[in-house]
C-alpha cells in the first residue's frame, strides 16, 4: 500500500474554502474537503482539531489579491472606446464579486447569532482594503476618460462608485435576494454599457447643442431677428386679427370730435 499524499497548510486552507463556500458549513463535513484533496479525514485532524477551527482558519485567512483585469485598468488609455474598456471589466467583475459576495455569504450564515455586520475576508478599514483599491483604478480610468472626452465631464470618484455599483446590484439581486434574472447578464452588460457611452451619461453630441436663432439665442443677433419676424407674421396671420383691427379703428374714429363744416 502507497504512502498517502502529503498536504499542506495552506492547501487544506484553499480547499476547504471552495468547499465552504459552495456548501455552507453546515452542509460541509471533513469527509468532503478530504476528498477535494484526496486525503483521509484523520490527514486534515493533524492540521486542525475540528472543523469548526478549519471553517474559522479558511474564511479569516483568505488574502484578496487585486486580480489582473483591475491592474491592466490602471494602464488603459482614456482616449481607449469605452464600450470595449467598460464592457471587457464588467464581464470579468461580475464572476470576482460574486465569488466575494458567496464566500462572505457562507461566514456570515456561520456567525450570525454572534455579528450585525458582513463579515468579510478583509480588513475594510485599511488603506490597502481591495474595495478601496478597485474604486481608486476604476476612478482613475474614468479620470483619464473625462480628460480625453470620451466619458461626459463628471466627478471620477462617482462615476467609480456608480460603475461598480451597478455591476453589484446584478450579483446582489439575484444571487443574495434570489429573484429570478429577469434578463441575462449579457443583455444587463449591454445596457449598462450603453448607458455609459450612448445615453444618460455620454458625451453630449452637437445635436444636443441649441440651435441657432433658439431659446438660448431669441433677442441676440440675426437668429433672434429672424425669430422675431416670423413671430410678427405668425401673429399677423391669426384668424381674427384683421376683423379686430377694423373694430378697433371704428371704435376710435366714433370717440374722434367731428370737425364743424364750413359756413358756405
Amino acid at each position: 500500500m502507497g504512502r498517502p499524499p502529503r498536504i499542506s497548510h495552506q492547501q487544506i486552507l484553499d480547499s476547504a474554502r471552495d468547499v465552504f463556500t459552495a456548501r455552507g458549513f453546515a452542509a460541509t463535513t471533513l469527509a468532503d474537503i478530504a476528498t477535494t484533496l484526496r486525503v483521509t479525514p484523520a490527514a486534515i485532524l493533524r492540521h486542525f482539531p475540528s472543523k469548526q477551527d478549519l471553517f474559522a482558519a479558511a474564511m479569516s485567512a483568505r488574502s484578496i489579491e487585486i486580480p489582473p483585469f483591475v491592474a491592466e485598468l490602471a494602464h488603459v488609455d482614456g482616449a481607449a472606446d469605452p464600450r470595449d474598456v467598460l464592457r471587457d471589466f464588467a464581464e470579468q467583475f461580475v464572476p470576482f464579486i460574486s465569488t466575494i459576495i458567496r464566500s462572505a455569504i457562507a461566514v456570515q450564515m456561520h456567525l450570525a447569532a454572534r455579528q450585525t455586520t458582513l463579515v468579510v475576508p478583509f480588513d475594510a478599514h485599511a488603506e490597502t482594503a481591495p474595495p478601496r483599491r478597485v474604486l481608486a483604478v476604476v476612478g482613475d480610468y474614468f479620470r483619464r476618460a473625462i480628460d480625453a472626452r470620451t466619458i461626459r465631464r463628471g466627478d471620477p470618484r462617482a462615476y467609480a462608485l456608480l460603475f461598480l455599483g451597478q455591476l453589484q446590484s446584478y450579483v446582489f439581486i439575484h444571487q443574495i435576494l434570489a429573484v429570478t434574472p429577469a434578463i441575462s447578464l449579457e443583455d444587463y452588460l449591454d445596457a449598462l454599457v450603453d448607458l455609459w457611452t450612448g445615453g444618460a451619461l455620454a458625451v453630449k453630441s452637437k445635436r444636443s447643442a441649441p440651435r441657432r436663432g433658439g431659446a438660448g439665442a431669441a433677442g441676440r443677433g440675426r437668429g433672434g431677428a429672424v425669430v422675431r419676424a416670423k413671430a410678427t407674421r405668425a401673429e399677423a396671420a391669426r384668424p381674427g386679427r384683421n376683423a379686430r383691427s377694423a373694430n378697433s379703428q371704428r371704435r376710435l374714429a366714433r370717440r374722434r370730435p367731428r370737425q364743424p363744416r364750413p359756413r358756405g
